[in-house]
């Protein structure tokens, strides 16, 4: 949705560090910009028209994308008693519902955009510990977010317990600067940290300081029936992705499509709601993904991009994921290469919204190591391993799927990973998603309530394959990686934790030769296109 960045200071420093790092993220909201010091608020279409000489104590930053609300939903936000201010990244799913409940005395401007509800949620509760009422507020949202609310004498910044939306800081003498890229505190000295998923960071005269927000809480274990699994799952889900479309203000959405179970479950059922939907598959032309995709997408009526891939194609663009994604590991910027292109092509196509989906394996037991989980230690072991992994998405995968989008001005939305949906799959015992060791189908009421809504059986039950393997990536980012190294044969090896991963002979693929190498294509592409 955009951006948001931001610094809190004992003393006053100038507010174009704030533009500078809009202008470094502006990827992420070029429709407008914001800018909030020390009580006063400007709004513009151009960062260029907030740059000035001033200087404050508190000053948030914000470039929007579009999605929700009219032309005039601007950050920051100010409360009707202008004592509060908010700049927001994200999407709050309920946030009609929450509505609802505030008195009749606010001044809403715009009740189709969930920023400005949000920000009246924490004027109602606020009591003068701003603190306390964003730990509050935060329990009711169901939502991908990461926020700043200001009175003017501190910062409280709250990130979603899942870690959907990205949010990084730099803390040095007596200053907070904050940022949902790594890239707009580079120039700033100190370490780059993220805020932790369901953490809320507090920046104040007395110091900085980190504290709990909301934790995803862990249901009983209490769905043993198949059938009846099967029935809350559908309707979870299903309201999730109905919830995700509500209240968007495009005409179209987008949808990254391997032809895979848990990508065409989700465009058929966006789908079936009468969107708008354009699915985006990339891969090489024999490649597994593209004939599935192919084939799935005639057979249920939808509307399909493929974009083809080659070594060259995907030699030239890894400069620029690797800005993107802000990580230079080999298996990172692979995975990354699909989901890239994929919102580079929507883009084009005036797409501001795409949904994946990311996070079914992860419930439902869908890799393929899970099944030596089962042998080694047993469904119960299971189980713990999925909320284990659940609460390690937003480690690289989250946060490098929101940055290739959002590199593009493009929004991603995980269906599999809203409120309800996780704590509804959470009661589903582990039998009931993996038969036993020697399964290599898994998932299977995922894949019945796939089958039931009308997604083709060859879909529905297709074995999972990794996205760089099924896309051809694999062995293309293989092959450029053998050549640089003149022919040297790059060893392959299964990681069971984190999948296909590679190394250099005995060597790490994170080593010096291979972050080199990383360096020396950037260098040599930078101004390619």
């Amino acid at each position: 949705m955009c951006s948001i960045c931001g610094y809190f200071s004992d003393e006053k420093v100038p507010t174009r560090i704030v533009t500078d790092m809009l202008t470094k993220t502006e990827h992420r909201g070029p429709d407008a910009q914001g800018l909030y010091a020390d009580g006063k608020i400007l709004r513009r279409r151009k960062i260029s028209d907030l740059e000035s000489s001033e200087k404050a104590r508190v000053c948030l930053g914000h470039s929007r994308l579009s999605i929700v609300g009219g032309d005039d939903a601007i950050q920051p936000f100010r409360s009707c008693d202008g004592s509060l201010s908010l700049v927001h990244n994200g999407e709050i799913y309920n946030y009609q519902e929450l509505r609802e409940l505030l008195s009749k005395d606010h001044r809403i401007e715009d009740e189709a955009n969930d920023s400005e509800i949000l920000l009246h949620l924490i004027e109602e509760i606020y009591d003068g510990n701003l603190l306390r009422t964003v730990q509050s507020v935060v329990k009711m949202l169901n939502g991908m977010y990461a926020f700043a609310v200001t009175d003017g004498d501190e910062v409280v910044i709250a990130r979603d317990p899942i870690g959907i939306k990205p949010l990084y800081y730099v803390e040095g003498k007596r200053r907070l600067y904050f940022c949902s890229e790594q890239k707009g505190l580079y120039d700033i000295e100190g370490e780059i940290k993220r805020i932790p998923p369901g953490k809320i960071l507090r920046a104040n005269k007395e110091g900085i300081s980190l504290h709990q927000g909301v934790r995803i809480e862990r249901p009983q274990l209490d769905i043993t029936d198949f059938d009846k699994a099967m029935s809350l799952y559908k309707d979870a889900l299903t309201d999730a992705v109905e919830g995700m479309l509500r209240g968007l203000s495009v005409d179209k959405v987008g949808m990254i499509f391997s032809g895979g179970v848990d990508s065409v479950l989700i465009a058929k059922l966006i789908s079936d709601f009468g969107w708008n939907l354009r699915c985006y598959c990339v891969g090489k032309k024999d490649s597994e993904d593209v004939k599935n995709a192919e084939k799935v997408a005639k057979d249920l009526g939808l509307e399909l991009s493929v974009i083809y891939i080659d070594g060259r194609k995907v030699e030239l663009i890894l400069p620029e994921i690797i800005e993107s994604i802000e990580i230079e590991g080999l298996l990172q910027v692979e995975v990354a290469v699909p989901m890239y292109l994929a919102a580079k092509a929507a883009s084009k196509d005036g797409i501001k919204v795409m949904f994946t989906g990311q996070g079914a394996d992860e419930l439902f037991a869908g890799y393929w190591w899970y099944k030596e989980v089962v042998s080694e230690d047993g469904f119960l072991k299971l189980h713990n391993k999925l909320w284990e992994d659940i609460g390690l998405l937003y480690d690289d995968t989250l946060e490098r799927e929101d940055k290739v989008t959002m590199a593009h001005s493009v929004e991603l939305r995980v269906p599999y990973l809203d409120r309800n949906v996780v704590q509804c799959a959470m009661r589903i015992s582990p039998r009931l998603k993996i038969r036993d060791s020697k399964d290599s189908t898994r998932k299977w009421v995922h894949r019945n309530v796939a089958a039931r809504v009308g997604v083709p059986q060859y879909t529905a039950y297709r074995e999972k394959d990794m996205a760089q393997s099924g896309s051809g990536v694999h062995d293309i980012v293989k092959k450029i990686a053998e050549e640089y190294f003149e022919g040297k044969k790059v060893e392959e090896v299964e990681i069971a934790d984190k999948g296909s991963n590679y190394r250099y002979l005995d060597e790490d693929y994170g080593t010096p030769e291979m972050r080199a190498y990383m360096h020396e294509i950037t260098e040599d592409n930078q101004c390619l296109e």
